[in-house]
């Protein structure tokens, strides 16, 4: 999918954010006989723990982005891979670029900015979107509409509980990350280092003693009160966009259904068309920010 202001947000040195999970040296280049595209891998194995292969495709990223100083610049599905015990793994391609530019905002909304580390961060997000709804930006990226929307900073809403994508495993934590790293301004998404450990399992409280008395919330108040994600959304966006309003945010999310029948059009539409050749993501190439 296309990020509206390519930048790079992870261009932050390894002591502004936790230490990546490390991946062995010559693994991040090649890919050998025994692998399969993750497209592939999903389609045969469509009860695999998405959860874990999203962290391994996140510690890729960590390790270009942190140690080898490289943005990868083509982070969607047919670009990972997965090998013969079932670990993904995101081979460089003719995209890959050392790091030059830190993220920033634009000065003007005609500016155009170079491909970072955010723009891999935007796509990955893009990327786990798709793993878990069987979305294909790349579709969504052929829908003018839709992607007027998404450039103006308009991010989807989440998948309702009860639903596919959260039987798959699509958390509170996990969708929290992917609204930050949908934010309109590269300089505001997290570091992939950070991401990485969004897609921790949960720590276990079941075995734990309660806490003591003065360590309790006290009943009626006396703490931040919990936000219904969808809210949080909504207020957030309405900031990026400078509406300042959850409510007109709420009015234009865009919903799993709407995304789906905008991509059933168009396939329908496309259905006696030549054979489609693959759109890079927006996120990958310089954009025009909104």
């Amino acid at each position: 999918m296309s990020s509206p202001t390519p930048s790079e947000t992870v261009a932050q040195s390894p002591a502004a954010s936790p230490p990546a999970p490390a991946v062995p040296a010559g693994q991040a280049s090649t890919i050998t006989s025994g692998q399969m595209s993750l497209k592939e891998y999903l389609a045969l194995k469509p009860a695999a723990d998405r959860r874990a292969l999203l962290q391994q495709v996140a510690v890729f990223l960590a390790l270009y982005h942190v140690i080898e100083r490289l943005i990868h610049g083509n982070v969607k599905l047919t670009s990972v891979y997965v090998d013969e015990h079932g670990t993904a793994h995101l081979p460089k391609g003719s995209t890959t670029v050392p790091i030059t530019t830190l993220p920033r905002a634009p000065a003007n909304p005609q500016e155009r900015l170079p491909m970072t580390t955010a723009t891999d961060v935007y796509a990955f997000a893009w990327l786990v979107f798709h793993v878990y709804t069987d979305i294909d930006p790349q579709e969504l990226a052929r829908n003018p509409s839709m992607m007027r929307m998404i450039a103006s900073g308009v991010k989807p809403n989440r998948p309702a509980p009860g639903t596919l994508p959260a039987q798959r495993g699509l958390s509170d934590r996990i969708w929290a990350i992917l609204l930050r790293c949908w934010d309109i301004s590269p300089v505001a998404r997290p570091s992939i280092t950070e991401v990485v450990f969004a897609f921790d399992l949960p720590f276990s409280t079941g075995h734990l003693p309660p806490p003591p008395p003065y360590e309790a919330r006290a009943a009626g108040g006396g703490g931040q009160a919990d936000t219904p994600v969808g809210t949080a959304a909504a207020a957030e966006e309405g900031a990026t966009t400078g509406t300042g309003s959850a409510p007109e945010e709420t009015e234009t999310v865009m919903s799993v259904h709407d995304i789906r029948e905008s991509v059933d059009r168009a396939r329908s539409e496309s259905a006696e068309s030549s054979p489609e050749t693959d759109v890079a993501m927006p996120t990958q190439t310089t954009n025009t920010s909104p």
